[in-house]
């Protein structure tokens, strides 16, 4: 099989974000989440479930794999905080989707719409179309109503999700947020949210070196690379230790791969290993200062870097918890004193939390998203005790 340059070339354009072109593991998440869609047809009210983690481990590709895989059995509608102020916001983004969705699905969403107090128009050849099908498909398919970024939910969308959570929508519907490790905790502070199922949320972590090599794998045959077995599996666990199971950081590293091996015209003898954990590494390491830039955590690393680090050492419970520690390491750096720190101790502990630095782990402490990024944050900004500001 000759070198795909083509999708070697497509592979070296991409970004990471949305979409795993190789996606592997997550087996636990994705029953999560088929079980979910088993049991909204049993159900009058909407099925919630929160799938939360920290930046870069693979929530929206999540997603985004499993419209893929359950497109016979669910209408994904997409929808912003915007979509979720009222009803009708709600039934125009469904409106808008459902029009362009197969015709099997109109009347599902049609009959969605009209529980939600508005109406999708079918039109005749759309009605003829979906014919029996459609009759069947309202009684069993589930519209999958998803919010990603789902920790920027706020009291705006309390109606329409409480609404979705009490009554429903008149066919089988889960509501999937993706978002941020504190995306459970904006959700049920909303009133009439607090009683989610107990099974409703899904901290996603990292994946298993074994998933991160068979996703590599993947990538490997897809692209028809020349070599033995043995050297396509070296190949593979390199791409996993260099991922430290983050699958943001393991695009990084098949990419730096695809890189070397498009130099090589395919050939794995022929990639230059040092240079593909160095890109790798320098991707990695703008990732994390990208969590920190433009906001005050940029202007402050060590203070960063001395948070995460008690934060790790403490494992901080609740916020008042969390931001007694950022108190303290203020304290230690004299940043009190100095007249260019404005933010207060609290609202930079609640910032490293809403950037992705810090998270709620499964057992509820604080600590560390990304336990590479501890590692990058000590090394960098870690070594100096003295005040941080500008120091990269």
């Amino acid at each position: 099989m000759a070198f795909n340059a083509e999708l070697a070339t497509a592979l070296l354009l991409d970004d990471d974000r949305d979409v795993a072109r190789f996606f592997a593991g997550r087996e636990a998440e994705r029953k999560v989440f088929t079980d979910a869609v088993t049991l909204a047809g049993r159900r009058s009210q909407a099925l919630f479930r929160i799938f939360q983690g920290a930046p870069g481990c693979g929530k929206t590709s999540l997603a985004a794999h499993l419209r893929e895989t359950e497109a016979a059995n669910a209408l994904f509608v997409d929808l912003g905080v915007e979509d979720l102020v009222d009803r009708e916001a709600l039934a125009r983004r469904v409106r808008h989707v459902a029009g362009r969705a197969a015709p099997m699905w109109t009347r599902v969403a049609a009959a969605g719409l009209e529980a939600l107090g508005s109406r999708l128009s079918v039109a005749p050849a759309a009605e003829a179309a979906s014919g029996v099908l459609a009759e069947r498909a309202v009684g069993k398919a589930t519209i999958v109503l998803h919010v990603d970024e789902a920790q920027m939910i706020d009291e705006t969308a309390q109606n329409v999700l409480v609404g979705l959570h009490t009554r429903g929508m008149g066919v089988p519907a889960v509501c999937l947020f993706t978002g941020l490790s504190h995306t459970e905790t904006r959700i049920r502070g909303l009133d009439g949210l607090s009683r989610l199922a107990s099974n409703a949320t899904v901290n996603m972590g990292p994946l298993a070196d074994a998933e991160c090599a068979e996703s590599t794998r993947m990538m490997l045959d897809a692209l028809g690379t020349d070599g033995t077995p043995e050297e396509k599996d070296r190949a593979a666990r390199l791409a996993a230790k260099l991922s430290f199971g983050w699958p943001q950081h393991l695009f990084c590293a098949q990419q730096a791969l695809c890189r070397e091996l498009a130099n090589a015209r395919g050939a794995l003898a022929g990639v230059d290993v040092p240079k593909v954990r160095l890109e790798a590494q320098d991707h990695r390491h703008r990732y994390y200062r990208g969590r920190l830039d433009g906001t005050a955590l940029g202007d402050w690393p060590v203070l960063v870097a001395g948070i995460a680090a008690k934060a790790m050492q403490e494992r901080p419970a609740t916020q008042p918890e969390l931001a007694r520690l950022c108190i303290s390491e203020v304290e230690r750096l004299k940043l009190h004193e100095d007249p260019l720190f404005r933010t207060s101790a609290e609202e930079f502990a609640e910032l490293m939390v809403h950037k992705g630095v810090l998270c709620l782990s499964a057992d509820h402490h604080y600590t560390v998203a990304i336990p590479s990024m501890a590692r990058w944050l000590d090394r960098t900004f870690g070594q100096t005790a003295g005040a941080g500001r500008g120091r990269h």
